[in-house]
């Protein structure tokens, strides 16, 4: 693969993962101990199995009287308002349909809303009587986009919506943030929540598990049901002689309180943002830093491993061929899951809020300027042509969806894919790759945005507009090229499948895997490692059969793999896909490489 823009047909299709537990990750910076003054928020978007981002600016609109938003199964049908707001929104789908509780949006009020799970909580999701007429999922993020004009207003539209119908999943934190404030909204199933403001002068980290502990009901900052203490102690999940009410321990459940995998994060995370290290087991909502929290730091800590601690093993990382960090046992803030990367910088105004955007993992993608409020995204993500019609068919499954494209959205997840494989020899280089690029990138973006900023002051919007949607889709440009250079750097090898096309009405229990090693390389049998892209190397790729490797005198070697792995990854999905071997030669030196198979 000698470039990352590849021009062959192909498609790349998903499976949504049943494990919520390894989740995202939230970084929240008041705006008091922001650079910029306003608020920050950094986000990882984590979601298992094979799916695919795609971005769109949804514009403004208005709507009929009687109009419902598109919901699903067996969920409320939520009643429309007359006029919506536009929102920028990456949308995270596969073939058997959109997630529902996976995507970003950011409307044109400067209103951000992002999530986590917090499963599970304590609630029993078989009790139909917590949610009136199913209760609300996808569409409490939609609602806040389309809604709010102010953080504090978008908590307040959650609010409503929570009361009036439930919360359908098991638990969830709704991050809403503008440009002066940030709340999360720690939401139970059912009709019982927390929600508290961010103070301005503290960082707080979100990982998968509620973070809201003992509540002050005087606290203007805090919002809470109105029975939320007594229908904890209902239940006995909250006994008033143990002392004060604290939410997380009472409605988080026993299984997932204070897990390893979410503490492990926070703890790091924060450590990394504040330069603290937090002896406590109760780690505290938020944590007040001893000065400015810089951009960059936020980056770092969402491309985080752990590296150089003992949390970071070289063993845990020695299961798969290029000794990447994200697939293993040790949950880890970038991780196998992580399909986007977001850090929000919010400016005066919403048009100047800059969404940098790594397109899958942080650590081996660059982040990228994005100014999507100006309605115009960039060429080579192929964005969205009608964002309204996507948006209402966002939870219906489409088996070609997510057909591989020929743009620079693919040819990142493409550069990500052989880096996995590659990994540890290449890691360090591409860190300083990485920061150099940004370093300077960083600068450019300061001139840029004040450049916007001085034709909107000249009432000038239309150019304002045009500037930085020029700037965006340049960088986008220069982010690719300067990945195809780094990609030289990477050993890529020939690799092809037998057969190429597969039926899905009469699937294959198994098939050959064939790629070309150079000169006498042999291949260590047992680090071949055979799977779709994007999909968890750890739990969906599959080893060769044992004792099927074979070696043709030419430098081509064969194997069979099994492919039930493949069949559950790729669902109901048909098309072309990308898969990709990894392995290390008996050296010790790790390559990959790509091939393509055809679905029927």
């Amino acid at each position: 693969m000698k470039k990352l823009r590849i021009t062959a047909a192909a498609l790349c299709i998903c499976a949504v993962a049943a494990a919520q537990a390894f989740a995202c990750s939230t970084i929240i910076i008041g705006k008091k101990v922001s650079p910029t003054g306003y608020v920050i928020v950094g986000h990882n978007e984590d979601d298992g199995g094979r799916l695919t981002v795609r971005h769109g600016y949804v514009p403004a609109a208005e709507h009929k009287a009687g109009a419902v938003l598109p919901a699903e199964k067996d969920r409320a049908a939520i009643p429309q308002v007359s006029k919506t707001a536009a929102f920028y929104w990456s949308q995270v789908k596969g073939a058997s349909g959109g997630m529902s509780n996976a995507d970003a949006m950011l409307n044109e009020h400067g209103v951000l809303v992002v999530s986590n799970s917090c499963a599970s909580s304590r609630q029993d999701t078989k009790d139909a009587s917590r949610l009136t007429d199913g209760g609300i999922e996808y569409n409490l993020r939609r609602v806040i986009a389309e809604r709010a004009v102010s953080a504090r207003s978008g908590v307040d539209i959650a609010i409503e919506m929570i009361e009036r119908w439930g919360y359908a999943p098991s638990g969830r934190t709704y991050t809403i943030a503008d440009k002066e404030e940030a709340w999360m909204v720690q939401v139970v199933s059912g009709k019982h929540y927390a929600a508290v403001r961010v103070p301005d002068d503290e960082v707080a980290f979100m990982p998968n598990h509620y973070t809201v502990g003992e509540i002050n009901p005087d606290d203007p900052n805090v919002i809470v049901s109105k029975d939320l203490v007594a229908y904890a102690a209902e239940k006995g999940w909250y006994k008033p002689e143990d002392g004060a009410f604290n939410f997380a321990r009472a409605y988080q459940a026993e299984k997932s309180y204070m897990r390893e995998y979410n503490t492990l994060r926070q703890r790091v995370g924060l450590v990394i943002l504040t330069g603290q290290f937090l002896m406590s087991d109760n780690l505290p909502f938020s944590v007040k830093p001893a000065g400015v929290i810089p951009v960059e730091r936020v980056k770092a800590a969402l491309r985080s491993h752990y590296e150089g601690s003992l949390f970071d093993t070289p063993w845990d990382r020695a299961q798969f061929p290029g000794g990447a960090p994200h697939d293993t046992a040790t949950r880890r803030i970038c991780t196998g899951t992580t399909v986007e990367s977001t850090v929000v910088t919010f400016a005066v105004q919403p048009l100047l809020t800059t969404v940098w955007t790594a397109f899958g993992r942080p650590c081996t993608l660059p982040y990228i300027p994005m100014h999507p409020l100006c309605g115009k995204l960039p060429a080579g993500l192929s964005p969205m042509a009608d964002p309204a019609k996507t948006l209402a068919n966002h939870l219906l499954p489409e088996s070609e969806y997510a057909a591989w494209r020929d743009d620079a959205w693919q040819s990142m997840r493409d550069f990500e894919s052989l880096f996995e494989l590659v990994y540890q020899e290449n890691f360090e280089t591409h860190k300083r790759f990485l920061w150099s690029r940004e370093h300077h990138l960083t600068a450019r973006e300061h001139d840029i945005s004040a450049r916007a900023a001085a034709l909107l002051a000249q009432k000038k919007e239309a150019e304002a507009k045009e500037l930085l949607a020029q700037w965006d889709n340049d960088e986008l440009n220069a982010a690719v090229a300067d990945l195809n250079s780094a990609q030289e750097l990477l050993v890529s090898v020939p690799v092809v499948t037998e057969p190429r096309v597969l039926s899905a009405a009469a699937p294959r229990s198994e098939m050959v895997v064939a790629f070309y090693l150079s000169g006498k390389t042999q291949p260590a049998p047992d680090t071949l490692l055979f799977g779709l892209g994007f999909s968890n190397a750890r739990t969906r790729w599959a080893a060769p059969v044992t004792g099927t490797l074979q070696y043709d005198g030419k430098g081509w070697w064969s194997c069979i793999v099994k492919t039930d792995l493949l069949w559950k990854s790729l669902e109901t999905a048909k098309g072309t896909f990308d898969c990709w071997l990894g392995g290390r030669d008996t050296h010790g030196a790790a390559f990959g490489g790509r091939a393509f198979i055809t679905v029927e």
